[in-house]
């Protein structure tokens, strides 16, 4: 099984709603089709803005139709680590603020066909040696106001115990997007799928030029591109990972939402699509562009695994980016306060909570509204002194990927003789090249340095792409971007 598509079915009326055929100026432009591109779009529209949102491929086709969609308070970074870094308030208004996107994503859905539920969050542990870990993360998420408590945890395999959050949600990703849509029916919001950003002209009044040709100008621009073309300073802040996930039918699966203790961890749900009941499992995240020590292959066959202590046999298999930031909080708002240029990234696997938030905190910047939350993810805040060890470890193995690729032996195999379904860096004609021979005996041939910092891009054969190891830019076989931060293509070569 080769698949990298997820089980959530694409809606037909999840789709753009225009063409971009002529220049277009609004007050505010949008980059990204995901959860935070949409919702800051739907959250404008009630305000009566003009909006155009430009989505490179299709609505949905990044992380957000590949999320297994916990939507949760449970953060990624425990709550006791929080106080740590944040205080007992900061941890508060985490809490509290993902409460508040919760409720927001409910508002929205408004009875959509999507498969919002409450259930209950289970955080657990298969090691008793981490019983004092949970312990003092039921503390800490009591101080910062979650309804939890000490349980057993209802899985079908023994644990050392384990936390319940009650009220936590579950949905179907693409048909909430579709419902965003239906939300925007008759306002000023323009949907352009297939444009891709080429370039932003930040100062003055921002200007985004296209690869359509027109240029969208705006008073302000949304970056909800997951990894947005920023500051440098704000990549090195930045790292971007895979993350994995399997899905198959079951007779049954335990209701809720569950997060182990694990190093790397997985992450558990059941789902219902066309009547039938699916059990999705996720995790063994490892750094974009590098490759496990036990194979390209191990990160899904660990979660295989994994999976049949639950008696399931996999159906599909896919992964997505995951941007963790140095602080454990995502990014949101203005990186540089002189410019009317918005980011909203650093989600890690919190996607679907922090994306709707970053819309909710971009939206009322725009619109001048006090939000008591958006101190607390500053897109431009000052690093505390316990993110300064994660900054410079990322960053150390950013400079390193970046030097050795460069340095590493390329292969001096003839074009002609490179096997099919493989993909190489190669010298030929004095360049070194990223090539790859398809199926059917076609080679692609693309320049093998990243358009972002110039690192030189590792084959990906689990996704047949190739990915950038230094700030997670990923380009498909003939160099167009899949994830950013690069925003140019790798330039093809005819060979």
């Amino acid at each position: 099984m080769h698949s990298t598509r997820s089980i959530w079915p694409r809606p037909p009326s999840l789709h753009g709603t225009s063409q971009l055929d002529a220049d277009v100026a609004v007050d505010v432009a949008i980059v990204g089709g995901g959860i935070t591109g949409l919702t800051t779009a739907v959250l404008l529209a009630e305000a009566g803005k003009r909006v155009a949102l430009l989505e490179s491929r299709q609505l949905g086709a990044g992380v957000t139709g590949s999320t297994t969609a916990h939507v949760t308070e449970v953060v990624d970074t425990r709550y006791h680590e929080l106080e740590s870094s944040f205080g007992r308030e900061g941890a508060r208004l985490v809490r509290a603020s993902s409460r508040d996107a919760m409720a927001t994503i409910m508002r929205l859905a408004n009875g959509a066909e999507c498969g919002l539920h409450s259930v209950s969050g289970y955080l657990f542990s298969e090691d008793e040696a981490q019983s004092a870990a949970l312990d003092a993360e039921l503390l800490a998420a009591e101080r910062a106001g979650a309804t939890v408590e000490r349980t057993e945890v209802p899985l079908p395999f023994p644990t050392q115990g384990g936390l319940r959050f009650a009220d936590q949600l579950q949905f179907q990703p693409l048909q909430y997007l579709a419902a965003l849509v239906s939300r925007l029916s008759g306002s000023a919001v323009r949907i352009f799928e297939g444009v891709t950003m080429r370039d932003l002209d930040s100062n003055g009044r921002p200007r985004i030029e296209t690869d359509a040709g027109p240029t969208v100008i705006a008073d302000s621009v949304v970056l909800a591109t997951h990894a947005p073309f920023a500051k440098l300073t704000l990549q090195l802040e930045l790292a971007q990972y895979r993350s994995y996930a399997l899905a198959g039918r079951v007779a049954s699966a335990p209701a809720g939402l569950f997060w182990d203790l694990a190093d790397p961890y997985h992450y558990v749900r059941r789902a219902t699509i066309d009547g039938h009941t699916y059990l999705v499992v996720g995790g063994e995240d490892h750094r974009t562009g590098t490759v496990p020590e036990s194979g390209a292959d191990a990160p899904f066959r660990d979660l295989e695994s994994y999976a049949t202590r639950f008696g399931m046999q996999p159906d599909a298999r896919w992964s997505a980016q995951v941007v963790e930031s140095a602080d454990g909080l995502p990014f949101i708002g203005k990186p540089d306060p002189a410019q009317n240029v918005y980011v909203a990234t650093g989600f890690g696997g919190n996607g679907m909570t922090f994306g709707t938030l970053g819309a909710m905190l971009i939206a009322d910047a725009i619109l001048e509204r006090k939000n008591s939350y958006s101190e607390l993810y500053r897109a431009n805040r000052f690093k505390a002194l316990t993110a300064l060890r994660a900054v410079v470890s990322e960053n150390v193995e950013t400079a390193a990927h970046l030097v050795a690729g460069h340095l590493k032996p390329v292969s001096d195999t003839p074009l002609g003789e490179l096997p099919i379904g493989v993909g190489r860096i190669v010298r030929h004609d004095g360049h070194r090249l990223a090539v790859y021979r398809d199926q059917d005996g076609a080679v692609h041939a693309v320049s093998s340095v990243c358009t972002h910092q110039g690192c030189q891009v590792a084959f990906n054969e689990l996704e047949r792409s190739w990915d950038c190891p230094c700030h997670g830019s990923r380009f498909d076989l003939d160099g167009a971007v899949l994830d950013g931060p690069a925003t140019k293509p790798l330039t093809r070569y005819l060979v």
